[in-house]
């Protein structure tokens, strides 16, 4: 009864509340600032905004008996009357889609009907001569179809203005945010004229577009930005963008020359090679612009590491905030999964190699794919490597077999098998050897300094120089590879690098180099380090680190925390730091380009030096823009010499298929995707992989894998067969729910069976006195981490109650714990549970908001080891949320990871969290702009370069820039994220 009076309340107070101006009948009026969008009760009862137009009234119909409250009275005119329904009667939802007027059978009961003065009908059947269906077709049906257009069309009317008032608000916030008045922080919606902040649309379409944005855009910049192919077939603003964001004012030729190839011109897929630092990147995101400014299409570009996707995302922020589209991260986290599916902009996701499968998979799974119209992968040669290749290789191989039209891009410098590799792409190859700033390599063999020359990829050396320092006595036995002499030639006045084999000696020579190092290099730039100094010892960074930063060295490799190393490298992009020692991930991870760069052993780790990774180590020698040359020098002693000179006259090694361990992850997706059911099929997907081309083992029989892969699945209950076909062998299978359980989440099957029994027991003893039951059930399986037993005999003797009862759930005891003191082995406890309920304790640490420093030192671990954990303990969460969504019954659990998730991400103080959702943000940073009273994205978006750049230490004016860029587009991406809400919401309403 109550929902009756709603009903009739609501039909009848929606006209009173709308006059015909708000209804589309004369000027819609508009407020003088930012419309609200207010959802009225009217539009959550009865569902859509045509009832706020004068139509048709429906009678609502309720389970019960119609009560007086749902009751509405209608009116039957005179039938010489132009219309057969008054106008006056109240208004309904939904009529036009309900049928009322088109639904004949329910007109019998208001055709005889005769309406007396009382307002009472009674219906009359008359047997008489005239024909009934003659009247009816003849005079009321004419009447129906008449009225039935006229209100058609105003409901269109209606329609628009309400589609019409819904974009114009989201286009006015997107405006306030991108013009935002730097003098009055206030004003944060209050939109304000700025430089070509709101140009729309690029090239073709600006011409249907700039009628409208004549009060936004300077008039005398109008013409210049019709001109669709002004720059590289973009808008020209973009121009002046790469002037000012990178210092770019023309591109290399061979840039020009490859962004008008035939395989670009015709989208046709493509791999460039070139040697690093010879501008690859610039092209990809020509490439990328082109595709949402100009197509429409949105983008994705694969990236190897996360450091590298917010290193974009940041440099990506004031191009996409001045030429309107969004810029989205995909990595550690964050994300949606399936992305927001927008009209009005278009994305580039960035993202890593694992999120962009996750996102690809998505995208197949809703019908979406063809919403990608470009996928850029960088380091292709990646593919070949054990773990993340695999993953990359199923990416690429799902995006063609689906056959969508999706171009694939493809860039490296180390690719050996260059054919191998456009043959799996069906790609068209161009290789270049150019750099923009001359390299020189050397090796130092003894005391002597020998050029190396590449002629037609063969390796010779000629004797240069002998080095000869003024060491001391002391000093030559310190450094007998003069060292410290090899640095000095450059720094302070230019920086160097120091490739090191592990991180342990990253860190010795940086203690030695601080040791041997001239009086100039000490004073150099001092106040400049002693700051940086404090911002570190604020980080919690080891006094052996702070002491090398005062004379402008410092060791980078993965046991340093995330914050640390941000610093540290900003530092010596400025010059604060001069040299820098670090392991070879640095090659491929971060841009830190140098004077000089000097491999100090020809090894990774135990593993011999290869060309490619000795490649990508001296290609970050010299860079335009920074250094007018580089050099390369590798240290090699006499006996490594002959094995070091074959490898790197062997030539790039090939880029070999590691498919083989997850090509059933590939074959289980396709089917639950929908891409393949059939066994010939699933065998033409796997023919289409890189496994078919370039397999590890030169011997390997692609039928009999197929063959081995089909039957493991099978045998696991992940496939089904369900039609077992004819005589030829062919069959059809279908997903069971373990295995879509399995690919929603992005695992391997054998790790979410394991997730799935360790469930099971959870559902039965959960211990919810606290998060570290939840914490050990999502921590990394294969984290690598060996406890230290002795230390963790002390860290079990210190438990709480909660966990006490957690390690009893899993069956650590007291017993375990004094085998553990005294050596002995444990054999009733998996290693790996006692692995893994060690880094639970350690997260549990995190989640309390402990300090990173402190549990390292807790715990015994490296602060960058930490991070990583907590990092791939958050991956894993919203994996193990997207799994639990496939299994009914394991619905508590989705919502409780779901939260853990949200909650790992950063395990900050709430007030830090919204900061760090900034690209490149960590506690540190978030807590510096909390201290300077930037609260809230939206107070850093309002503020101007020059005083967030004063108020905020250690943050340059670039950096301020780009971080104010980066805060606006995530304003705007949120208005959009609205936006798609509403949009979804009018479409299945049918709006």
């Amino acid at each position: 009864m109550n929902s009756c009076k709603e009903n009739m309340h609501d039909s009848q107070s929606t006209p009173k509340r709308r006059s015909r101006e708000n209804l589309g009948l004369g000027k819609v009026s508009r407020a003088s600032k930012l419309p609200k969008l207010k959802v009225r009760d009217a539009y959550l009862v009865n569902s859509t905004p045509i009832s706020s137009c004068e139509t048709f009234s429906m009678v609502e119909k309720c389970e019960s008996p119609c009560l007086p409250c749902n009751q509405v009275e209608y009116k039957m005119c005179d039938s010489t009357s132009n219309s057969s329904i008054c106008s006056d009667i109240p208004g309904s939802p939904g009529v036009l889609e309900s049928g009322f007027l088109n639904n004949l059978e329910n007109w019998e009961s208001f055709v005889g009907s005769k309406h007396n003065n009382s307002g009472n009908t009674k219906v009359e059947i008359e047997d008489n001569s005239i024909n009934m269906d003659d009247i009816f077709h003849s005079k009321l049906e004419q009447d129906l179809i008449k009225n039935h257009l006229d209100r058609t069309l105003l409901t269109s009317r209606c329609e628009k203005v309400f589609r019409d008032e819904i974009e114009e608000s989201f286009d006015m916030i997107n405006q306030s945010i991108c013009h935002i008045n730097n003098e009055n922080r206030s004003s944060l919606f209050e939109t304000k004229d700025s430089f070509l902040l709101d140009i729309r649309e690029s090239g073709i379409e600006a011409m249907q577009k700039v009628a409208n944005t004549n009060d936004l855009l300077k008039p005398q910049l109008n013409q210049e930005f019709l001109k669709p192919n002004t720059f590289y077939g973009l808008p020209n603003i973009v121009k002046g963008l790469f002037k000012t964001y990178r210092n770019i004012e023309k591109f290399y030729d061979w840039q020009e020359e490859c962004l008008n190839l035939d395989a670009i011109r015709e989208r046709r897929n493509l791999i460039y090679a070139l040697p690093t630092s010879g501008g690859k990147t610039l092209v990809a995101e020509v490439l990328m612009l082109r595709e949402v400014l100009n197509r429409k299409q949105n983008a994705l570009f694969i990236l190897p590491f996360v450091a590298i996707v917010q290193e974009k995302i940041w440099s990506l922020a004031p191009f996409a905030l001045q030429l309107d589209f969004l810029v989205e991260e995909y990595a550690a986290g964050k994300g949606h999964i399936p992305p927001k599916k927008r009209r009005k902009k278009n994305s580039i996701y960035i993202a890593t190699i694992e999120k962009g499968l996750a996102l690809i998979r998505s995208l197949v799974e809703l019908g979406r794919l063809n919403e990608l119209g470009l996928i850029v992968v960088d380091e292709l040669h990646l593919i070949g490597e054990a773990g993340r290749g695999s993953t990359l290789e199923t990416l690429l191989t799902t995006v063609i077999f689906a056959n969508q039209g999706i171009q694939i891009v493809g860039m490296s410098a180390t690719i050996g098998n260059l054919p191998d590799i456009a043959r799996f792409l069906n790609a068209d190859v161009y290789e270049k050897q150019f750099r923009p700033v001359e390299l020189t390599e050397y090796v130092k063999l003894g005391d002597m300094l020998h050029r190396i020359v590449w002629d037609g990829g063969a390796m010779e050396i000629f004797p240069e120089r002998q080095l000869a320092f003024d060491y001391s006595a002391a000093g030559a036995t310190l450094d007998p590879d003069y060292l410290g002499g090899l640095v000095s030639e450059v720094v302070p006045q230019a920086s160097c690098l120091v490739f090191c084999p592990t991180k342990r000696n990253c860190e010795n020579v940086a203690a030695l180099l601080c040791k041997l190092q001239r009086r100039e290099m000490s004073s150099h730039r001092a106040a400049e380090r002693a700051a940086l100094q404090e911002a570190l010892r604020a980080e919690g960074a080891a006094a052996g680190l702070l002491a090398c930063v005062r004379v402008g060295v410092a060791f980078h490799h993965a046991g340093l925390a995330a914050d640390e190393r941000a610093v540290l490298e900003h530092a010596f992009r400025s010059g604060v730091i001069s040299v820098v020692c670090c392991t070879s991930t640095l090659a491929a991870g971060v841009n830190l380009p140098a004077r000089r760069v000097i491999v100090r052993a020809p090894r990774v780790g135990r593993e011999l030096l290869s060309l490619g990774a000795y490649k990508q180590m001296v290609g970050r020698a010299g860079r335009a823009g920074v250094c007018e040359a580089g050099e390369s020098i590798i240290i090699c002693g006499a006996g490594d010499w002959p094995a070091l000179r074959r490898a790197l006259g062997a030539g790039l090694a090939g880029a070999r298929s590691r498919l083989r361990p997850a090509a059933g992850s590939l074959l289980l997706s396709a089917v639950a995707l929908g891409l393949a059911a059939a066994r010939h099929q699933l065998r033409a997907l796997l023919g289409a992989s890189l496994l078919a081309v370039a397999p590890a083992d030169s011997g390997l029989d692609l039928d009999e894998v197929f063959d081995e892969t089909i039957h493991a699945l099978l045998k696991s209950g992940a496939l089904e067969v369900v039609d077992k076909g004819s005589d030829d062998g062919n069959f059809c299978v279908s997903v069971s729910k373990l295995g879509r359980a399995a690919i929603k989440g992005c695992m391997e099957l054998d790790v979410a069976k394991q997730l799935l029994l360790e469930l099971d027991v959870a559902a039965r003893s959960l211990v919810v006195m606290g998060s570290l039951h939840l914490l050990h059930l999502v921590t990394p399986r294969d984290s690598g981490v060996r406890p230290d037993y002795r230390h963790y005999y002390a860290l079990y003797c210190d438990l709480d109650e909660e966990g006490i009862q957690t390690a009893k759930i899993l069956g650590i005891t007291e017993m375990n714990a004094v085998r553990m003191m005294t050596g002995k082995p444990i054999t009733n406890v998996p290693e790996s549970v006692l692995s893994r309920f060690y880094i639970a304790m350690m997260l549990r640490d995190l989640w309390r908001q402990v300090p990173v420093p402190k549990v390292a030192e807790k715990f015994g671990l490296p602060r960058g080891t930490v991070q990583a954990q907590l990092a791939a303990a958050g991956g894993f969460a919203a994996s193990a949320q997207r799994l639990c969504e496939e299994l009914e019954p394991l619905w508590p659990f989705r919502l409780l990871l779901g939260e853990l998730a949200r909650r790992l991400r950063h395990c900050a103080a709430p007030d830090l969290e919204p900061l760090m959702e900034l690209p490149a943000v960590k506690r540190a940073r978030a807590l510096q702009l909390v201290r300077a009273g930037y609260k809230r994205i939206e107070d850093i978006a309002k503020a101007s370069v020059d005083e967030l750049a004063n108020n905020v230490a250690h943050l340059s004016r670039s950096a301020a820039d780009h971080l104010i860029s980066a805060a606006r587009v995530m304003l705007i991406e949120k208005v959009e994220n609205l936006r798609a809400e509403a949009e979804d919401v009018m479409e299945e309403l049918k709006l």
